[in-house]
């Protein structure tokens, strides 16, 4: 799978290319936020709030299935793990 992102607001702009970094490409589909560009439109396409995951999973069935299956479950073990870290930070680090 491979994006384009063109977000006026700075904020999704910057939740996108955080999200999709291993995805981005300048020839790839465009995601914005702007109803006068052509493309994905977030709010209309992309349902908000959005996950890092729900973002992917709405992708897959708008773009197709370009990520294979380890790609995805890489993404959710990354996630997962990072997820594990900031709970035993939290835990240990209120004794």
């Amino acid at each position: 799978m491979k994006v384009k992102i063109e977000c006026d607001s700075p904020l999704i702009q910057k939740t996108l290319e955080y999200f999709l970094k291993d995805y981005i490409d300048e020839k790839g589909v465009t995601i914005t936020d702007n109803p006068e560009k052509e493309g994905i439109l977030i709010g209309k396409d992309i349902i908000k709030p959005f996950t890092k995951t729900t973002l992917l999973l709405q992708l897959e069935k708008l773009i197709g299935n370009q990520t294979t299956f380890e790609e995805a479950l890489n993404d959710l073990c990354e996630e997962f793990k990072q997820k594990l870290k900031n709970l035993i930070k939290e835990y240990y680090g209120k004794r």
